[in-house]
């Protein structure tokens, strides 16, 4: 996971460790004088922000008090002409303010459409995984025994913890906002499978690293084959294989369900195995970078 999802670029910048401290005029003078501008200019801002929310209601209202002023006197004063019929006044007015409520909802300027909120992130292109799952592979329903009750009850939070859980929500919904769980599937698989490689990269011996590649070539591998991988390993390192049996050595590849030991005493590289080899190559790794 990147820093930024722990938010370490803010820790770094809060805890002082890129920051220099000022001279000590600075922070009496300097700050105060900063702080006073600061407010001079947030008040400034507050009032002009207050006076648009009720600039236009302001002059609806005015027009308000004028439309209703010359309603009421209006029709008085064409009372005092003679010979006017007492209906007539009323009836002006009336076709007048209809005549002014349809003029004003035509020249009304219409209310700008909200814009539809931009992603910084370019949404993902492929909702699910195009690959098929072991289980389809195999035939065999999935194996689940997980269980989220007992996981999260044992488990470690912190703000550390609160931190990545705000920041990805926040990711999710910038790059899958119409399947937040797509997303969050996608992220686990993904982070998942990487984290368990990465397990068994920084502790796997070369020679068993060159076991897999050989047994991945023909698919299975005698028993006594793959002891000649940990024979040479001996030879060349010494110190460490003496305390290191080879049953040891490969229990370690099948706890991490990297093969399979079949009765007959033949080694097949599993799923996991060949995808553990694919990863490598993925990240440009191979036997080469590992020891003994």
């Amino acid at each position: 996971m990147s820093p930024e999802m722990f938010g370490e670029s803010t820790i770094r910048q809060k805890t002082g460790a890129t920051l220099t401290r000022q001279p000590p005029e600075f922070d009496t003078l300097g700050n105060l004088a900063y702080f006073r501008q600061t407010e001079v200019d947030g008040m400034w801002s507050w009032l002009v922000k207050q006076w648009h929310d009720i600039e236009g209601h302001a002059k609806w209202a005015l027009l308000g008090i004028i439309w209703l002023g010359i309603t009421t006197y209006g029709p008085k004063l064409l009372h005092m002409i003679p010979s006017v019929p007492s209906w007539l006044p009323t009836l002006i007015f009336v076709c007048l303010s209809a005549l002014v409520f349809v003029w004003l909802a035509k020249t009304r300027s219409p209310v700008p459409a909200q814009p539809a909120p931009t992603s910084d992130l370019p949404p993902t292109q492929q909702p699910t995984s195009t690959f098929p799952t072991i289980s389809s592979l195999t035939g065999q329903p999935p194996q689940i025994t997980f269980d989220p009750k007992q996981f999260f009850r044992t488990s470690y939070f912190s703000p550390v913890t609160a931190e990545v859980e705000h920041n990805i929500q926040l990711i999710a919904r910038k790059a899958e906002p119409n399947n937040l769980e797509a997303f969050y599937a996608r992220f686990i698989g993904v982070g998942l499978v990487a984290a368990m490689h990465d397990a068994v990269w920084s502790v796997i011996f070369k020679s068993q690293l060159l076991m897999l590649t050989e047994m991945n070539r023909r698919r299975v591998l005698p028993l006594r084959d793959a002891h000649q991988f940990y024979t040479k390993a001996v030879a060349a390192c010494p110190k460490v294989y003496p305390a290191y049996t080879f049953d040891q050595w490969l229990n370690y590849l099948k706890s991490q369900q990297m093969l399979v030991h079949h009765p007959t005493d033949m080694l097949e590289i599993s799923h996991k195995g060949k995808d553990f080899l694919k990863y490598l190559a993925h990240w440009g790794r191979d036997a080469s970078m590992k020891v003994c």
